[in-house]
């Protein structure tokens, strides 16, 4: 195996062993051997490896980890922000204001535009991300925007379940998204998620969908709680979910799951 010494640090920035601190090591070194961390300690102490690699004195910090990346889609909604921030309430409908145009897009198109993202990741400092369907919710979109995410990450995460589109009944819907949909996504998904919300899917419909995909061998997350509390947080805990996103209202009763 290679071994990789970045070496000339002039400020090391990592965790701490208490949580949500920061340690700084001056004149800092690490190794890296087989893509993880195998050392990491002061230069003038830092074993002999295959490679070098010369910080030139620079400060070298973690970098950020995305794990809620939207970055499959056609379209803004631009006009939606806005009215949020005019102070008038967020609906999760909203997300029907792309659907149709990723529909539309080619694959070159929502290629092109998931790059240009991915390169503002990177320019926020952001080192790795996952990736999210749920802009296309019918069969033939979520597999190409999935296959389109597998080109960049390999978190990707089947969200048909993001909303019900409109021309769709919603029992309909989930029966689609727990079937065929699911079967056709699987090889190109690592995650199920599902947007539990007012305006998007109840428990019932949302514990549907997470199953039938723990079932499809895909690991199971949750939107939920961004407009009201419908009680995901507890499904979430049952299920063993790897993380609920948004929370913006949680009640009290959450400190006895």
């Amino acid at each position: 195996m290679t071994k990789t010494l970045f070496t000339n640090i002039g400020s090391l920035v990592m965790p701490a062993t208490e949580v949500g601190v920061l340690e700084t090591l001056p004149n800092a070194a690490f190794v890296v051997e087989d893509g993880l961390v195998a050392w990491v300690g002061s230069a003038e102490n830092a074993p002999s490896c295959d490679d070098v690699v010369d910080a030139e004195g620079r400060c070298v910090i973690p970098g950020f980890v995305d794990s809620h990346a939207h970055l499959i889609f056609a379209g803004s909604r631009e006009q939606e922000f806005a009215a949020r921030m005019a102070g008038i309430s967020y609906s999760a409908g909203g997300i029907k204001t792309t659907v149709a145009k990723t529909r539309a897009a080619s694959d070159a198109e929502l290629r092109s535009n998931a790059q240009r993202l991915v390169e503002e990741l990177y320019q926020s400092g952001v080192t790795y991300f996952e990736i999210k369907s749920g802009y296309g919710l019918d069969v033939e979109t979520e597999v190409r925007s999935l296959k389109i995410a597998r080109e960049f990450t390999e978190d990707t995460t089947f969200l048909g379940a993001h909303v019900v589109p409109q021309e769709q009944d919603p029992e309909r819907y989930v029966s689609l998204v727990t079937t065929e949909m699911l079967a056709a996504v699987k090889p190109y998904a690592k995650w199920v998620d599902v947007f539990c919300d007012k305006g998007a899917f109840d428990l019932a419909q949302t514990r549907r969908v997470l199953e039938a995909g723990i079932a499809a061998g895909l690991r199971p997350r949750l939107h939920a709680n961004q407009i009201e509390d419908l009680g995901a947080i507890g499904l979430a805990v049952e299920l063993d979910c790897a993380s609920v996103d948004h929370c913006t209202h949680l009640s009290l009763s959450l400190i006895h799951i």
